[in-house]
């Protein structure tokens, strides 16, 4: 059984006609600038990142941390450290909810402009037409998709191998290709229960910003939506908050629902390779369940920047306690596909 796990590189690389080093995100109002940003770019000044914040005003006292990370930090580590004071400081928790709100919102305007340059032509759509290839006839399984991205591109591109993602258990029920969002999406969200009252007389940006002024008495629940607004703040008489988690070192669980993560783990002991993208495999509570699941030795390939890099991978990996056989490729997303490289991995 095959599983391809994508990271945040993996949509930043997405277009062939604008992979990095290129078109680089410099100028703002350009094509290249709506490129779906790495974790170090979710605060940008400028564009539709500084008119997303304001939106947010609640964010605005942070924002200066996650602008200027000091050498040796990181943005996932700043966030982290800001969550933390939440525990003591109910002003931080309500700074966060509106992090929240804001990645919900600022993602699903990226994703919308970076749409427009693509016009559909990814190598999201590449990759999964060469696991259509690479898929056995006699004994088909399905291949797992484990993204930890936002955006909602993979669900786009599944399109093109006919599978469409309307309902939540869309995600899962198909017997081709199975899609695991561990770290939420722009269009899910949890049901809220707390002090929010008159829901049907406002509209969504008055809940949402109700919602982040009581986010420290919330009762957000385990019940997921799929939606199609922004930002995100109710449905009918429901308030919602946005099913995304926020970008820090240490996390302690996924943000998806419970039989996503069962179907996974259902599935994780008969995976033989495992292709990554843009992953930079930080994520210790994602390696703890692999370590679990996995029942033998697997062939993991490395596709992120360059080969130094996809070894690092590989090597952090092999820390967590997975044995495998490293495959690090020497270059990017784009480089890959079009050379066809994923098809001789799956096959071999």
């Amino acid at each position: 059984m095959i599983m391809v796990i994508f990271g945040a590189g993996a949509s930043y690389d997405s277009v062939p006609s604008l992979r990095p080093g290129i078109q680089d995100r410099v100028i703002p109002g350009t094509a290249a600038f709506s490129r779906p940003p790495l974790a170090a770019e979710l605060f940008l000044d400028g564009d539709f990142f500084t008119e997303s914040l304001i939106r947010f005003p609640r964010c605005a006292p942070i924002i200066p941390y996650l602008r200027s990370i000091a050498p040796g930090k990181t943005l996932e580590h700043e966030l982290e450290t800001l969550q933390a004071e939440g525990q003591t400081d109910p002003e931080r928790l309500r700074q966060i909810a509106a992090i929240r709100f804001y990645l919900h919102y600022v993602i699903w305007e990226c994703e919308n402009r970076w749409n427009g340059v693509a016009r559909g032509i990814t190598n999201y759509v590449t990759l999964l037409d060469q696991l259509r290839r690479s898929r056995s006839k006699d004994a088909p399984e399905p291949v797992l998709l484990v993204t930890f991205n936002y955006d909602r591109m993979i669900e786009s591109a599944l399109s093109s191998v006919n599978i469409s993602i309307s309902e939540m258990q869309h995600y899962t029920q198909h017997d081709d290709f199975k899609l695991f969002k561990l770290h939420g999406s722009v269009q899910w969200a949890r049901e809220v229960e707390g002090p929010i009252t008159n829901i049907g007389e406002r509209n969504q940006w008055e809940v949402a910003h109700e919602l982040i002024n009581n986010a420290p008495d919330l009762k957000i629940t385990e019940r997921f939506r799929l939606v199609d607004v922004r930002p995100i703040g109710k449905i009918d008489d429901v308030p919602l908050f946005p099913a995304i988690a926020i970008p820090v070192e240490t996390k302690l669980g996924f943000e998806c629902p419970n039989d996503h993560l069962d179907c996974l783990r259902d599935h994780l002991g008969r995976v033989t390779k495992i292709l990554i993208v843009g992953w930079r495999a930080t994520e210790r509570h994602f390696l703890k369940l692999l370590k679990e699941q996995l029942t033998a030795v697997v062939n993991v390939q490395a596709v992120v920047r360059d080969k130094q890099e996809a070894e690092e991978v590989l090597d952090r990996i092999k820390y967590a306690g997975i044995s495998l056989i490293g495959h690090p490729a020497a270059t990017g997303f784009t480089e890959y596909v079009i050379s066809r490289e994923a098809e001789r991995f799956f096959k071999a």
